[in-house]
């Protein structure tokens, strides 16, 4: 009987050892993730800080991270929902020349009927009631070369 409670508690250290193991795998990288998401966050906010028109205004600033392409890789993303008066012409000759990894965005654009910018929207505006003779727009920056091993939201 004691030889079976033996092999029991191995049996079970195994099993347990092997379920940490994989657990481990999927979410190793997470905390790391998290702080890169951060400090890119608090980096675009700096390049762009001189970038913004002086009559626009800041709603909400965002960041994320995932995987929204047809690829194996984590994509983090940092933008900013503002408001202003100018006219979309004005507000894009403000920001970045020919970047395939920044932009800008108006919220009358197709762009936020698709995932994930549609989520992005719901999420950031929710109630937001937009002001009469206004422009909101997202300005943003990606990086999306970062290997996705050990964030399972980057799967």
């Amino acid at each position: 009987m004691k030889l079976f409670y033996k092999n029991f508690t191995i049996l079970g250290l195994i099993i347990s050892s092997a379920v940490i193991l994989f657990i481990i795998i999927l979410v190793w990288k997470m905390p790391y993730n998290n702080l890169y998401l951060n400090n890119f966050r608090k980096s675009f906010s700096v390049f762009t800080y001189y970038m913004h028109p002086k009559q626009s205004n800041l709603i909400v600033e965002m960041a994320e991270l995932g995987n929204w392409a047809n690829s194996n890789q984590c994509q983090f993303f940092a933008g900013q929902f503002r408001l202003s008066g100018l006219s979309k012409e004005t507000i894009m000759q403000s920001y970045f020349k020919e970047s395939m990894s920044t932009g800008v965005y108006f919220l009358d654009e197709d762009v936020f009927n698709h995932s994930p910018w549609s989520e992005w929207k719901e999420k950031y505006l929710g109630n937001y009631v937009p002001q009469k003779d206004k422009n909101i727009y997202l300005v943003w920056a990606s990086d999306d070369n970062n290997l996705p091993d050990g964030d399972i939201r980057c799967h």
